[in-house]
């Protein structure tokens, strides 16, 4: 559904809009039928930091560690969005366009776990599903093991991946090219973008068994990760869509990228309802990003 995705593809907006106000950019729109090369963006730039928020929204964490007794389970987990101000989305133009980037609320996949002995094998997708005028594809995949800390502590070493894309008209929507006020896409085409994010994560997590009579395992871990998404433009407006409104014409196909290295924590339990379903919650802070909750339900097969 790549509900985040889509989000963090908001952010580079800015970009696009500083090529149309005359003096305002050193970036030139591109040449029609030009490929520019790819373009990284400094770690502190605005639209950097608010992309980055977003992507850690996308990070793939366990939302409960494998179960212990190796069975295969099958579920789905959700992430929330929480709203950002107006002064974090004002990103554009080096930190003075405000992007509308507040679209969603719930960043959804579907999962799956298993565990071998000390080993676990975690597979997370979100499937090519419209929502929020976006279609993506986002995949992840994780592998840990177990370890006895103590006479009633686990750990739990995980390396994870993310990957995907996603399409999605972030740049220049319907309503953007229908708005006199927005000179960037007024009179344009709707705009045909695509998002390529990625991280891999390395993390360990220290599981409390005490309360397994009751069923429930918290955990608390840390983790750092590598984070890079590619974003490309795909907007025209031509010379008659650019007459016709008293506006310049613009063709951008700039190819943008962001990579960061960060850290986060992690804080959740996992609770046995009945033999065969298990759901858990989990708090996630990425300082920096954001904090935000996750939970997941699964059933065991």
């Amino acid at each position: 559904m790549g509900i985040a995705a889509a989000l963090v593809s908001a952010a580079f907006s800015g970009t696009l809009a500083a090529q149309v106000v005359q003096g305002s950019s050193s970036i030139p729109p591109t040449q029609p039928g030009s490929v520019p090369s790819r373009r990284t963006l400094a770690s502190d730039d605005p639209e950097t930091q608010l992309m980055g928020y977003y992507a850690a929204v996308m990070q793939f964490t366990p939302v409960g560690l494998p179960s212990k007794s190796g069975s295969f389970e099958i579920g789905g987990a959700a992430s929330f969005i929480p709203a950002i101000s107006l002064s974090d989305r004002t990103a554009g133009f080096g930190g003075t366009k405000v992007e509308n980037t507040n679209l969603c609320s719930v960043f959804p996949r579907i999962t799956a776990s298993k565990g071998f002995g000390r080993f676990g094998v975690e597979a997370g997708y979100t499937p090519p599903v419209s929502v929020c005028g976006v279609k993506a594809t986002v995949v992840g995949l994780a592998i840990g093991r177990r370890m006895v800390l103590g006479a009633t502590w686990d750990g739990y070493a995980r390396l994870s991946a993310m990957s995907g894309t996603v399409d999605v008209s972030s740049t220049c929507s319907a309503s953007a090219i229908a708005d006199p006020l927005d000179e960037t896409c007024y009179g344009g085409s709707i705009s045909h973008d695509k998002i390529a994010p990625f991280s891999g994560t390395l993390e360990f997590d220290a599981a409390y068994q005490g309360w397994r009579a009751a069923r429930l395992e918290p955990y608390l871990g840390a983790g750092i990760r590598y984070e890079r998404v590619n974003f490309d433009v795909n907007y025209t407006r031509d010379s008659t869509q650019g007459a016709a409104v008293t506006l310049p014409p613009l063709d951008d196909h700039n190819r943008l990228r962001a990579t960061l290295t960060r850290v986060h924590l992690v804080a959740g339990m996992a609770w046995d309802v009945v033999r065969h379903v298990r759901i858990a919650g989990e708090l996630y802070y990425a300082p920096g990003a954001l904090m935000t909750i996750r939970g997941r339900a699964a059933v065991a097969l």
